[in-house]
């Protein structure tokens, strides 16, 4: 028998290595391993996107035995959402369903790892299915006593809103209202006037904060015409206040550019009793007639150089909207010549 040259035997024994690697990490691969309470998110849709599905997201704790093949790809399912489709054919109205979540798991995702001894925590989960529906809600303007010759006009006088069935049931007759405040009138003159941006009071059976309500108009244009029993005056100062965040104010004085600290010569508009209330310098009815000066857009407050002031009046009264002025904005720290 002829002897085996030394390379030979090397090529032997690292085929042999070989193989004994490849055996223990087959055996290492198929050995059941014991998990407990890992935690995966579950999300509830169905596909026509036409429906309300609440709750719509879960996050379930999941004990399994695997192979760390398994586990690993278990791992990393986890990172992402599993994804459970509910069939709505036939819904037609509000649904209770129960979801038996193991089952649920194992058609999301853990059916195609090989995971599917296992439990779960909670067992289930009910959720609820209801038809999106829109309805027209009509807008009714609310003129806070305000003397008017004629109906104010929203525009537009209807808007829409989809919401979950049971939500739209609530709503059924209901109205939107558009309260006319006399301080949002900055448009128009003479006894015809312009609310352009009255925000609406939803019914309370409308649930804004809902994912599943979607309202696109939630703001009115207003045009009304004061009666003509309105009279006017002019008030020859307003005293005009900086109206900041305190943060704002410790950081930044802000001034008129011709440094007063007054408006001149505003005109109101009102009743007429309330207008000789105000013309006779009735103290309850004057403390409460002021200017406001506000900054919205703090990020660039030091590069700001002109404002429109608003003007507070009592209610029933009406001013005469000002111009954008000009003013100073200065860092209370800068120096005196900066």
């Amino acid at each position: 028998m002829a002897k085996r040259k030394p390379h030979e035997k090397v090529e032997t024994w690292i085929v042999v290595t070989i193989i004994s690697v490849l055996v223990w990490l087959y055996a290492e691969a198929t050995v059941l391993q014991e998990r407990s309470g890992q935690s995966l998110q579950l999300r509830i849709t169905e596909a026509t996107k036409n429906y309300a599905i609440t709750p719509d997201a879960a996050t379930v704790r999941v004990s399994y035995r695997a192979s760390s093949g398994q586990i690993q790809q278990f791992n990393d399912t986890a990172g992402v959402p599993l994804i459970h489709e509910i069939d709505v054919t036939d819904v037609t109205e509000k649904t209770e369903r129960t979801l038996i979540l193991d089952e649920v798991l194992i058609r999301a995702g853990l059916g195609d790892i090989g995971i599917t001894a296992h439990t779960v925590a909670p067992e289930t989960i009910n959720v609820t299915i209801q038809p999106m529906e829109t309805i027209e809600l009509p807008v009714v303007v609310d003129n806070d006593g305000l003397s008017l010759d004629g109906e104010p006009t929203p525009v537009p006088d209807v808007i829409t809103v989809t919401a979950p069935l049971s939500m739209i049931e609530q709503l059924r007759g209901e109205s939107v209202v558009a309260p006319l405040d006399p301080a949002d009138a900055s448009e128009g003159t003479g006894l015809e006037r312009v609310a352009p941006d009255v925000a609406l009071i939803f019914p309370e059976a409308l649930d804004l904060r809902s994912p599943w309500v979607t309202a696109p108009v939630q703001n009115v244009r207003v045009n009304y015409t004061l009666n003509n029993d309105t009279e006017s005056t002019v008030v020859s100062l307003v005293p005009l206040y900086v109206n900041l965040p305190v943060d704002a104010q410790l950081r930044y004085t802000v001034r008129l550019q011709n440094g007063d600290s007054v408006l001149r010569d505003v005109e109101l508009q009102g009743p007429a009793d309330v207008i000789a209330r105000i013309r006779a310098g009735d103290p309850e009815l004057i403390k409460n007639i002021r200017a406001e000066l506000t900054i919205t857009d703090l990020d660039n407050i030091e590069q700001t150089t002109i404002e429109r002031p608003i003007i507070i009046t009592p209610p029933g009264v009406i001013a005469e909207a000002p111009g954008l002025m000009p003013i100073t904005v200065r860092r209370r720290d800068a120096p005196a010549g900066g």
